[in-house]
């Protein structure tokens, strides 16, 4: 029985720790990469795409980033 118990707050621990399955995590996640992108002299365009509106980040490099694969790419982290 303690086993069952033991399982459930591990669970329930893990469940906590997901906050960008939401909805609002993700526009959490978005803005800090929107933030760095322009923290690093970059500038974030909209493109429509497909019936949705996408953000990419323009970096003075050259580069040109989606904003949700430069959180991902580049480690950044809700805080």
């Amino acid at each position: 029985m303690a086993r069952y118990g033991l399982l459930v707050l591990i669970g329930m621990a893990l469940a906590g720790c997901s906050t960008l399955g939401t909805a609002d995590g993700a526009n959490q996640a978005q803005q800090v990469a929107v933030n760095y992108c322009e923290q690093e002299g970059g500038e974030v365009r909209s493109r429509q795409e497909a019936g949705k509106t996408r953000q990419y980040c323009h970096l003075l490099e050259g580069r040109v980033v989606e904003v949700n694969l430069l959180y991902q790419t580049e480690g950044l982290r809700v805080h």
